[in-house]
């Protein structure tokens, strides 16, 4: 009966990972060789072909949010991947996943779990990798998608003919929001650098603002939504802007946006903080999306796992264009290949 449970079985062994030792600096994230883990029923076993590097990657490893994922270390970072279903747990096969299935995953790990060459993941959280895709691309989709979708569609209750405007929109978060928002029918504006106007009006923005020469708090237009995906501005400082029954979203926690999020059921501007957890109904949409030719991927930089580290430090950087991913997938010797 135990042995119907999966099917087939992966040979057991190791596999590489990038581990985090200690928090710190990036020099503590090492390559190195551990097991291979293990799956329920709910989950599948993914070979990972890619994953992609996110800001809260080297927050956690830098320590910064320890008191609130309280995993002891050594660790394995990462929540996004892309890449083939190799073993199936017994209730996952009857949601209808498959061994060879082309997929992408946001992990319901901890820690993630995502920068090595195998992650068991639960099964809900899976969904199949857009047709057009590269491996690369789509593992940069389950996180940054996942938070702009939350925040236009869930919080921002995003209608078509909604005016919205989106800070960092050449980045990670951004990117996906303001092709969302237009392919929802939403009037767009977008706030990035300069050398980036071309890119974001590329992917749908119909107004674009370079922040180095406007303060976008202060043009005198208002907003169904404002959304901030990289947490520069404030509330106080967006309510000029935004209309009698508007909604601020940001992607990290401040005094005043606890406060005012926490008011939000009293007044009628609202104050939202977004949190991307796992949520398979999303990562399904946003696959549809890009099978329909809507969502496109911006990939800057193509690391090899072997390079995390230099990941890491382009991304604390702060100046990245679209997404970072790692290139995991390696030739495995035989005797280590899934069995048939």
């Amino acid at each position: 009966m135990a042995t119907a449970e999966v099917e087939p079985q992966v040979k057991t062994g190791t596999m590489q990972a990038a581990i985090l030792e200690a928090y710190g600096g990036e020099e503590y994230l090492k390559i190195d060789s551990v097991d291979r883990p293990k799956i329920t029923a709910d989950d599948v076993l993914v070979r990972v072909h890619a994953a992609s590097v996110n800001p809260i990657d080297w927050k956690i490893r830098q320590g910064m949010l320890k008191w609130v994922l309280p995993e002891q270390l050594p660790a394995i970072l990462g929540f996004d991947v892309a890449g083939e279903i190799v073993e199936v747990g017994y209730s996952a096969k009857q949601q209808g996943w498959n061994v060879g299935d082309e997929v992408m995953a946001f992990s319901n790990h901890i820690m993630g779990g995502g920068y090595a060459e195998f992650l068991s993941v639960d099964a809900k959280f899976v969904a199949k990798k857009p047709n057009s895709m590269s491996f690369e691309e789509a593992a940069c989709i389950p996180l940054a998608g996942t938070t702009a979708w939350k925040a236009l569609v869930k919080l921002g209750k995003l209608h078509a003919g909604d005016d919205v405007l989106i800070n960092g929109a050449s980045g990670g978060v951004g990117t996906y929001a303001v092709q969302i928002a237009k392919a929802l029918g939403a009037n767009v504006t977008a706030v990035c650098s300069a050398d980036n106007h071309g890119l974001v009006e590329d992917l749908g923005a119909d107004h674009v603002i370079d922040y180095h020469a406007t303060d976008f708090t202060r043009i005198g237009r208002s907003f169904d939504i404002v959304f901030d995906a990289v947490s520069k501005s404030s509330f106080l400082e967006c309510r000029r802007i935004m209309k009698p029954v508007g909604h601020y979203i940001a992607t990290l926690p401040s005094v005043e946006r606890v406060g005012f999020s926490m008011l939000s059921k009293l007044q009628k501007q609202s104050c939202h903080m977004v949190l991307a957890r796992p949520d398979g109904d999303i990562l399904k949409s946003l696959a549809a999306m890009a099978n329909e030719g809507k969502l496109r991927t911006i990939l800057d930089t193509v690391f090899p796992l072997s390079e995390v580290a230099a990941a890491h430090r382009k991304s604390e950087g702060g100046h990245v264009v679209g997404k970072l991913a790692l290139h995991v997938i390696r030739d495995m010797p035989h005797d280590e290949q899934p069995s048939e």
